[in-house]
């Protein structure tokens, strides 16, 4: 299957924030999950400064459902009480980066039977909606583009010339991973920069296996539930009046309770979500 063939609906797929988070709601709602009563919320992204704005959005949008009427309770957690965890990238190296970086965020839950971490996990790469192209995008008040995600591209460029991989340790790693990928996969360049987004999709994906299972674990060892979500952060060229159009392809939603049971998760229907929301209003 080409490239083109394999992405052709990505953009499509891929939803704005605020609908990510009416969806994530519903299912809060239907497993009990209360945001700053049982559940610390935790995102983990890139260190790139668009995943900060990211974050702020995806926490001012679930500020919707934080019970701020109680926040004089001792048993509330302040929404601004979150748990963030920044890697390469957006993603967890298989076998290195583990269930032990999330510990914190599952001690910080009040002590609780239904304690719950909501985690939201998004690998990021820039596109161009006007020139089509995957891997850099015009910043906010910048002229130009730039890489995104730079971490990501810089170690495809280095395998890709043969160069001496980057020093930084966590890098050197994250290289030695896209380098497996890349020579499984046969990932060679393309000018739109399609080669960048299959990499990227094929990186997170090759996450998840190693990620249920410390997440299991977690969940077993820490007598919590975890509701995941995760997937790639569509970072667009943006305008000085534009500038939360980034949007979310979802790739993964699953529930695992304290017992390590796993269960997928199936988002409502167009017609299913727009009852709900009325109903919230």
């Amino acid at each position: 299957m080409s490239l083109s063939t394999r992405y052709g609906d990505f953009i499509d797929r891929a939803v704005h924030i605020s609908e990510l988070c009416d969806i994530v709601m519903e299912l809060m709602e239907r497993y009990e999950i209360c945001l700053g009563i049982n559940t610390i919320l935790v995102i983990i992204t890139c260190l790139d400064d668009q995943c900060t704005t990211i974050i702020e959005h995806i926490k001012r949008e679930l500020r919707k459902c934080h019970p701020a009427k109680f926040d004089d309770d001792h048993s509330v957690i302040h929404m601004e009480k979150y748990y963030g965890l920044r890697l390469f990238g957006g993603l967890f190296i298989p076998k290195i980066k583990t269930y032990e970086c999330l510990l914190p965020a599952a001690h910080h839950i009040p002590d609780r039977e239904d304690g719950n971490l909501l985690i939201f996990n998004f690998a990021h790469i820039g596109y161009d909606d006007e020139k089509k192209t995957y891997g850099a995008l015009v910043r906010h008040g910048h002229s130009k583009p730039t890489t995104a995600c730079g971490a990501i591209i810089s170690c495809y460029e280095k395998i890709r010339h043969g160069t001496r991989a980057p020093k930084d340790n966590d890098l050197k790693l994250l290289s030695k991973y896209l380098n497996g990928i890349i020579n499984k996969y046969d990932i060679e360049h393309q000018d739109n920069g399609l080669h960048l987004l299959d990499l990227t999709v094929r990186a997170y994906e090759m996450q998840m296996p190693w990620l249920k299972s410390q997440l299991t674990a977690l969940a077993v060892m820490d007598n919590i539930n975890i509701m995941y979500i995760g997937g790639i952060e569509v970072d667009f060229s943006r305008t000085c009046e534009d500038i939360t159009n980034d949007k979310i392809v979802v790739m993964d939603k699953f529930f695992i309770d304290k017992k390590g049971s796993h269960e997928q998760l199936n988002q409502l229907s167009p017609l299913e979500l727009n009852t709900w929301r009325n109903l919230n209003k």
